[in-house]
């Protein structure tokens, strides 16, 4: 039988542990748009030199999603912080196949959360909650997106997530990047009057271009709980051409 290789294991952004506490280890794999169910699964973490940190054990299957619940005794206090970890899953699929995915992962002093909730979306637009999909109870799902789309891009320029010790600097682009899912994801549902959500999205794409070029967070390289001299920026500004163009509106308003 032919491995297939369209198998997809969600991975939004890398998992961070902490030494000393616990943490559920999970990857959910899809095909065709529907969570696929494995029928065994092991589970397997090494370090930055490869060497078993976790060897190779027995994973359960919770909600159709292969999970390994670490406890804080295996990972304890000794282990050396790294932003190389990586866990090994290897999952029996529908397919009779057994398959080994891998998901990059972290050992740090402290986790990084999210910024931003509904209320703060609320406190920007009254009746945004008007908008919000049949059946949802907040924008998680778009809060959620939004923040690893703000953390991968963080990565992306070189810093580490976790070893931001001023997670308020980052509001502003986590709340405009969100904003921006949602009234897209508004527009493509053919809500508003004269594409007015979609005004609405690029103008706070722009605001979340705006916010990140001068983000600049306290840092801990050391992850000895001490913060940096120098703040750290979260993204070059370079114009290779001219300055791009913000042509914000001032008003917060919308229509339905």
């Amino acid at each position: 039988m032919a491995t297939n290789r369209y198998y997809t294991p969600r991975i939004r952004v890398p998992d961070v542990l902490e030494r000393a506490k616990a943490f559920n280890a999970e990857l959910p794999v899809y095909l065709d748009g529907s969570l696929v169910i494995p029928s065994a699964a092991t589970f397997r973490l090494v370090d930055e030199n490869g060497d078993d940190v976790i060897a190779e054990s027995t994973s359960t299957i919770t909600a159709n999603i292969a999970t390994y619940s670490i406890s804080a005794g295996q990972i304890p206090a000794t282990l050396s912080y790294s932003d190389s970890y990586m866990q090994y899953w290897n999952l029996t699929l529908p397919d009779g196949l057994v398959y080994e995915f891998k998901r990059p992962c972290a050992l740090a002093r402290s986790a990084l959360y999210p910024v931003v909730v509904d209320l703060d979306l609320e406190a920007e637009y009254s009746s945004i909650s008007q908008i919000r999909p049949q059946g949802d109870a907040s924008f998680q799902v778009k809060l959620d997106e939004a923040w690893s789309k703000l953390i991968q891009r963080i990565r992306n320029n070189g810093s580490l997530e976790y070893l931001i010790m001023s997670p308020d600097t980052l509001r502003d682009s986590h709340m405009n990047l969100t904003l921006y899912l949602i009234f897209k994801d508004a527009s493509s549902a053919g809500m508003g009057i004269d594409n007015t959500y979609m005004e609405h999205a690029r103008e706070h794409l722009e605001s979340y271009e705006k916010a990140f070029s001068r983000l600049s967070f306290k840092y801990d390289m050391e992850q000895d709980g001490i913060i940096d001299e120098k703040k750290r920026a979260g993204f070059p500004v370079i114009f290779t051409n001219r300055p791009p163009r913000f042509g914000l509106r001032s008003a917060r308003g919308f229509r339905r």
